[in-house]
């Protein structure tokens, strides 16, 4: 979900996809049936989901094998795995919700990690930082950025993070750039300072994720062929493997963006999602068995957060690197 925001609490409708909870790990807080009409097969529920927040031992060193053993090089999940432990030691106390240390299994095909705003208190005031955490699509690019080739990166000035009122990226900027201190702030932001991407990096991001402009009311098979087409025409292709990318599409306005990521990989159990939930929401690896238990749990966390803003989430599209999951 995700248009960038600015400490409010609508950019999490817009940005990641998903964030909640606030007993054991897991707190239902309303019941969401699916529309069967913002896509051509709209997923039936499922009643069980086992994942963790990483905030054990145990649960950290499996999910690290999980990801190398199906191909994703160490240091890259070293450095996200760093970033957990980092959110992780911010955010233990907030009261919108507990970590789950070891994998746990709950009734429900979402977790939810509460309101935003508890959240977003919680992670500025711990050692008074004034930088953003990092968001789905900064971890997935990170697990996912040696099997992405793009030929044609789009020149700086183009990235779609300066404008504040109109980028939807304008937070991963805040992230990776930071922002001079205009009139009015006590603060400027800085850059995360865990995160040290070569500018042809922060280039080949934004080239993949920036918007994409379509027609208004477009269905899920025209977002596929217009991210396909955008992609073909930027060089983007995609490596075959045992892990791939996931991102989420909706449209806002004339402009399909990906509003949340992930990284998917096979395991021998069958497949471990793993994500960043919302710019500060928890980690979360989970475990499926197929991947229609991916797309009906990515639709119940997508949609637990355009319906707790009362927004519709409308027509979308899920991506396994370049076609639909």
């Amino acid at each position: 979900m995700k248009k960038a925001f600015c400490l409010l609490a609508s950019f999490i409708v817009l940005l990641c996809s998903a964030c909640k909870n606030t007993e054991t790990s897991f707190t239902a807080t309303e019941t969401h049936q699916e529309n069967t009409q913002v896509q051509e097969e709209s997923p039936s529920a499922q009643d069980k989901l086992t994942y963790s927040n990483l905030d054990s031992n145990a649960s950290t060193q499996e999910v690290r094998s999980l990801l190398t053993e199906a191909g994703i090089q160490p240091e890259h999940v070293d450095t996200v795995l760093n970033w957990v432990a980092d959110y992780n030691d911010s955010m233990r106390e907030c009261p919108s919700f507990t970590l789950a240390g070891d994998f746990i299994t709950v009734d429900e095909m979402f977790v939810d990690y509460g309101e935003y705003p508890p959240m977003s208190t919680q992670w500025f005031k711990h050692n008074n930082r004034n930088y953003h955490d990092v968001l789905c699509r900064i971890v997935a690019y990170e697990l996912n950025q040696d099997n992405i080739s793009i030929n044609n990166v789009i020149a700086e000035e183009d990235f779609d993070c300066w404008d504040n009122n109109t980028a939807w990226l304008y937070t991963d900027g805040d992230i990776l750039f930071g922002r001079d201190a205009v009139e009015g702030e006590h603060k400027a932001y800085v850059p995360f300072p865990l995160i040290d991407w070569r500018k042809d990096v922060q280039a080949q991001y934004f080239t993949l994720f920036n918007p994409i402009h379509t027609t208004k009311q477009c269905s899920p098979q025209e977002m596929l062929q217009a991210i396909q087409e955008k992609w073909a025409s930027q060089g983007i292709s995609f490596k075959e493997s045992p892990f791939s990318l996931i991102t989420f599409w909706t449209q806002s306005g004339d402009r399909i963006c990906a509003s949340h990521a992930a990284t998917l990989a096979e395991t021998a159990f069958g497949y471990i999602l793993f994500e960043k939930t919302n710019p500060e929401a928890p980690y979360m690896a989970t475990k499926f068995s197929s991947t229609d238990e991916v797309k009906r749990y990515l639709y119940n966390m997508m949609n637990l957060d355009y319906t707790r803003y009362n927004e519709q989430m409308g027509a979308y599209a899920i991506l396994q690197n370049n076609r639909l999951l």
